[in-house]
């Protein structure tokens, strides 16, 4: 176990003035960066208020293959007194002892966090007087778990007790179903090049389903992200990591820039996310894109075969794919 110290900064509706307080100075700094770079983009759009408005809270975290260092934390589009708007974020950073391996586990390390932060900052966000509130908030320090062996372990039962159909029924919300095989090939098919080149680059952020259910949802996000993993080993990049609502659903964003505002921008602004975000709802061109493939042609029939475990489905992306 570790401790994990809080920030805060951003407006409140119930101040005049921009807060920040708590621990982690230079961090708070720097995402306050990231924070006005992404604004900027946003009111771009004559319509950016709208967007802002509607923007629902979100849970984020960067981490990366080489970093001994994890950043979490929670955003909320918030406002001063006067109606002036800019987020309001809670934030801090865990040692992680196993960067390589963390990756694939870290909605499983990262959700009590943030939870935790999410309750805190609402906290702040609601009080008619938020001095308490920010007191409680700059003052705690949370228990973290950033050890990977006991979230490795919850993700392999996971994984095994769990077949492409039930993740399917657990994705489905609204009338929104999802096509498990063809993510898992997406995947696959976007992050290849990762290995043949070397290269750090993919502009834009993968946008992955997530279930409502709160326990699954980090189960789920952590299956994804130990696909994604292996394709980032021994190369100096960092991910950023979205638990954000979009189009009424919960999605996991996966970003290979790091702390840039085009993604944050995307989330928020959807009149933007087609040139900076791929979904998934629909997959038709993975099936165009394996036709003279035969080892993906392969996997995908054995991944359209709905009893199959995630654990099977996982060990055969990876044989495709190593």
């Amino acid at each position: 176990m570790t401790t994990f110290q809080i920030g805060y900064f951003g407006k409140l509706p119930a101040r005049s003035d921009f807060v920040k307080g708590g621990a982690q100075h230079e961090l708070t700094g720097l995402l306050d960066e990231w924070l006005a770079g992404m604004m900027n983009q946003l009111t771009t759009n004559p319509r950016w208020k709208q967007h802002y408005d509607a923007a629902q809270p979100l849970h984020f975290a960067f981490v990366g293959p080489q970093s001994r260092v994890a950043v979490a934390g929670h955003l909320a589009a918030s406002n001063d007194q006067s109606g002036r708007r800019f987020p309001f974020i809670a934030v801090g950073t865990l040692d992680v002892p196993q960067p390589d391996t963390f990756i694939a586990v870290s909605p499983l390390a990262l959700t009590p966090l943030w939870l935790r932060l999410g309750a805190l900052a609402d906290d702040a966000l609601n009080a008619p007087e938020p001095a308490a509130p920010l007191q409680a908030l700059g003052r705690a320090v949370l228990d973290a778990d950033a050890g990977c062996d006991g979230h490795a372990a919850a993700l392999e039962r996971f994984a095994a007790a769990t077949d492409m159909a039930a993740l399917e029924a657990l994705l489905a919300q609204g009338g929104r179903r999802y096509c498990v095989r063809g993510i898992v090939l997406g995947i696959g098919l976007l992050l290849q090049p990762f290995q043949w080149t070397g290269s750090t680059r993919l502009d834009r952020s993968l946008v992955l389903p997530l279930p409502r259910d709160e326990h699954a949802r980090a189960q789920v996000a952590a299956f994804w992200l130990a696909l994604i993993a292996p394709f980032l080993d021994r190369l100096e990049i960092e991910l950023a990591l979205f638990v954000a609502e979009i189009d009424g659903q919960t999605m996991l964003v996966v970003g290979f820039s790091g702390a840039t505002p085009a993604a944050l921008h995307a989330i928020i602004d959807p009149e933007t996310a087609g040139a900076q975000l791929i979904a998934f709802d629909e997959t038709a061109w993975v099936d165009d894109m394996i036709i003279n493939d035969h080892a993906a042609q392969r996997l995908s029939a054995c991944l359209a075969q709905d009893g199959l475990s995630l654990a099977g489905a996982r060990a055969m992306f990876n044989e495709t794919f190593a």
